[in-house]
């Protein structure tokens, strides 16, 4: 603990690239599900296979790396990354600390869901179904709060399982497409987030924080078929 690498934005995207080329959607998928009970260490991945899915073919900067939101140099402290995810933090920012993710995934493989995760997901689809329409994020995860569907979650452990099922799409948003299903450039995520009315609140980030209501029911299908 305590102890941070310092990796160049090259460095990252290059390891980012090949840890991804080993994963994919009927690994990725059913971890996330798996991450809503049994297992909290599959909730980040689908966000940080999302980030890196298309990074390989993404348009390059001047600096030969594409506009992902990485810092020149970033200082990651791999360890505390690690207990974080075995804990169940997930979150859409700050993509350096992605590749820790990507990498143990990658060399340990991921959580299967058990029965009473798919019941947990069919509940928490259910109440989101449910929700009127208008409904904000900060609302919804208040409603997840009160049903009480994913035990041992604090405010932002429910937000980071709302973030992965709006970047693969399940919770659809007009503000920002989910980086599941194609490249999200950094200046088109801030572009979104200013454009949001309503001010926003500042810890609910784009594309979740522009869902207004409702699942998009092919999606919906698919996850519960993992």
């Amino acid at each position: 603990m305590h102890e941070r690498e310092q990796w160049a934005a090259s460095e990252i995207v290059e390891r980012a690239v090949s840890a991804a080329a080993l994963l994919n959607e009927d690994a990725v998928l059913p971890a996330f599900v798996a991450g809503l009970g049994s297992a909290p260490r599959g909730r980040q991945t689908v966000i940080s296979y999302g980030w890196a899915r298309f990074l390989s073919t993404a348009p390059r900067e001047e600096d030969g790396v594409p506009d992902c939101g990485l810092k020149p140099v970033s200082e990651v402290d791999v360890i505390k990354v690690l207990l974080r995810l075995v804990l169940g933090w997930a979150w859409n920012e700050m993509p350096e600390r992605y590749l820790p993710d990507l990498e143990a995934a990658a060399a340990e493989g991921l959580p299967r869901p058990e029965e009473d995760d798919r019941e947990r997901l069919r509940a928490l689809l259910g109440l989101i179904r449910s929700a009127p329409a208008g409904m904000r994020p900060s609302e919804l995860e208040k409603e997840v709060a009160r049903a009480k569907i994913v035990p041992g979650t604090d405010k932002y452990q429910r937000y980071g399982i709302l973030i992965g099922l709006a970047e693969i799409g399940v919770l659809p948003s007009p503000a920002l497409p989910p980086m599941w299903d194609r490249f999200i450039t950094t200046a088109e995520r801030h572009t979104a987030s200013r454009r949001l009315r309503g001010a926003p609140r500042s810890d609910i980030t784009v594309p979740l924080a522009g869902w207004r209501g409702g699942v998009d029911e092919q999606r919906v299908s698919w996850l519960l078929d993992t």
